[in-house]
């Protein structure tokens, strides 16, 4: 008991933040502890997952009722109630989740290429790392404190020789991992990626919907982006004004059209199933395409989507 005592003093001294990318730091408590529990048994994987997935329902619902709290008397009551109505729904769909885990579910951890800690909990995946903003590390601790309660930490990490991270279960998994969540009472949900992508939605209702289209889109962006570079380092030229992506009858691929003369095939459905989305990702994928940063806002993003993934 002593020992362990200890470990969580110096958890709780320990900075629970993701280092910088790039950065030679460790990672932080929590993803040492899930790569030791993603080879683990299923039980204590589940357990994991419960743990996260409800102190995450429970830090959301605080959020939304502190937010009730503070604007109760300003012109802005009637938006953060909305806002906080929309949080309490998430909470609650996440808590549900959590409470569905059974002896027969099935929970995979994932340690991205950053050190981030994704969950797929009967196939539903669920984003740990970097959902609080600057209330992450909190979070990280308390889930920390009470796994350790229930398994020996120490004894978990004593013997731990940290791995590379998943890179073929990664690969297979890129839209999830590419793409990751913000939860804001101004921007709403957010969509964003490491490389300047950003979608906003109003609504936090029909997440798990919204999820699976972002992870889509940005998948297909990924695809059309180095195919748009072999192009260019091959002497193509683009015409951006003119980009366009055609259907092809009978056929799963795409034609795109870069010029009056040449044109490249992809499978890019997502895309093709809204002109003004695809217009509206133009800039990025120009200034991606060669080899540029570049931050793009994409604004109503769930009414852009709303056919992604519909059946051609």
């Amino acid at each position: 008991m002593y020992r362990l005592l200890v470990l969580l003093l110096l958890a709780s001294l320990m900075p629970v933040q993701l280092p910088a990318r790039g950065a030679a730091a460790d990672p932080p408590l929590l993803v040492h502890v899930a790569m030791v529990v993603r080879e683990s048994p299923l039980p204590m994987r589940r357990d994991f997952a419960w743990l996260a997935m409800t102190e995450m329902a429970r830090m959301y619902t605080q959020e939304a009722d502190r937010a009730r709290r503070e604007t109760r008397r300003t012109s802005r009551a009637r938006d953060t109630g909305r806002w906080a109505t929309s949080v309490d729904d998430f909470a609650a769909r996440m808590k549900a989740m959590a409470d569905s885990i059974t002896s027969a579910t099935a929970v995979e951890i994932i340690i991205g290429a950053d050190r981030s800690i994704n969950l797929y909990v009967a196939g539903e995946p669920v984003i740990v790392t970097g959902v609080f903003g600057g209330q992450q590390a909190v979070y990280e601790q308390r889930v920390i404190e009470q796994f350790c309660v229930l398994y020996l930490c120490e004894r978990l990490l004593a013997e731990l020789d940290l791995p590379e991270p998943d890179a073929v279960v990664l690969a297979q998994k890129r839209s999830a991992d590419a793409a990751y969540w913000s939860f804001s009472q101004h921007a709403g949900p957010v969509c964003m990626t490491d490389d300047g992508l950003e979608f906003q939605f109003r609504k936090m209702s029909e997440m798990k919907e919204k999820r699976a289209a972002c992870s889509q889109i940005v998948a297909e962006l990924y695809d059309l982006v180095a195919a748009l570079a072999r192009e260019h380092d091959r002497g193509s030229r683009v015409e951006w004004g003119a980009l366009e992506i055609i259907p092809i009858a009978g056929n799963q691929r795409h034609r795109v059209v870069l010029n009056t003369g040449d044109d490249i095939r992809l499978s890019l459905p997502g895309l093709a199933s809204s002109k003004e989305l695809f217009r509206a990702v133009r800039p990025w994928l120009a200034a991606r395409a060669g080899g540029q940063e570049f931050h793009l806002v994409v604004l109503n993003a769930g009414h852009l989507m709303q056919r992604v993934g519909e059946n051609p």
